[in-house]
């Protein structure tokens, strides 16, 4: 069965509405899918509502930031509770970290005279706020290139004093509180790790890992394999769409194992009439 178990949407840092995320995996062939946006769950209704509409089975998730950052230690939690009180408590810590972010950096546009026509200000008043969100705003109005857009943002976060990300959970922390949410811990883009070491200290607690993603190069592939069976972690699949500067959706290329949708169990929501047959 083909599955995608991590997409991104505007409610976090992609460039697609929650809807479009949706009707995109059901254009593509998908039977499953998660909208995993970066520590909120904000996209969920609308996504989730899509996506049975399409006939898609769809598995609510998220993607939580843990600490040292920059680190892309990301820890996908596939079939929590939203309302879990002890998961929301992090969440509230790592999105106070994303909104200082976004705030340095509009400073430093608006000391640089650019976006002002955008109206940033009012990302002071949306629930969720990421740097990735102003740097759509900017890009589709071309107001720099994504190169200097990026050295901008830099300029604005790598400098930020160290109790900015002091909130951000450990990768146990932020595990524990996905299982006791009802959830399985998956450790996203193995690959994409800068210190593989910090990346293998995480393998003991976790349910899975994601081997089959876009942000492995085919090299990557069989490492990521052979580690995930030295762990006796199931092999998740997930293209971390992004949508980025209009970039089109891709399908994933290898299907699900069917041992993980079996772990995932009632966690899996499937359309009411699927239920009812």
């Amino acid at each position: 069965m083909l599955a995608d178990l991590h997409m991104h949407s505007t409610v976090s840092d992609g460039w697609r509405d929650p809807d479009e995320v949706a009707h995109l995996a059901a254009d593509h062939g998908v039977r499953v899918m998660a909208l995993t946006d970066h520590d909120t769950f904000y996209g969920v209704g609308r996504a989730r509502a899509v996506a049975h509409r399409r006939g898609l089975g769809y598995v609510t998730a998220l993607e939580v930031t843990t600490f040292p950052p920059n680190q892309m230690r990301h820890i996908l939690g596939h079939g929590v509770d939203p309302n879990h009180p002890q998961l929301l408590a992090i969440l509230d810590r790592t999105q106070g970290m994303f909104r200082k972010q976004t705030e340095a950096w509009i400073r430093v546009l608006e000391e640089q005279g650019i976006g002002r026509e955008l109206g940033l200000g009012a990302f002071a008043f949306k629930p969720t706020v990421m740097p990735g969100a102003v740097l759509k705003l900017v890009l589709q109005h071309g107001l720099m290139t994504e190169p200097d857009a990026w050295a901008s943002v830099r300029k604005a976060v790598d400098f930020m004093p160290p109790e900015v990300y002091a909130p951000l959970p450990s990768p146990r922390e932020a595990i524990d509180a996905i299982h006791a949410a009802g959830g399985l811990a998956v450790h996203a883009h193995p690959g994409s790790v800068p210190d593989q070491a910090l990346m293998k200290e995480v393998l003991p607690m976790l349910d899975g890992l994601e081997v089959y993603t876009r942000r492995h190069k085919p090299e990557q592939i069989p490492v990521y394999e052979e580690l995930a069976r030295q762990h006796g972690l199931l092999m998740t699949v997930g293209t971390d769409y992004h949508g980025f500067n209009g970039d089109d959706y891709v399908a994933p290329k290898q299907v699900i194992d069917i041992r993980y949708l079996e772990k995932l169990g009632s966690r899996v929501e499937w359309p009411a009439v699927e239920q009812a047959s």
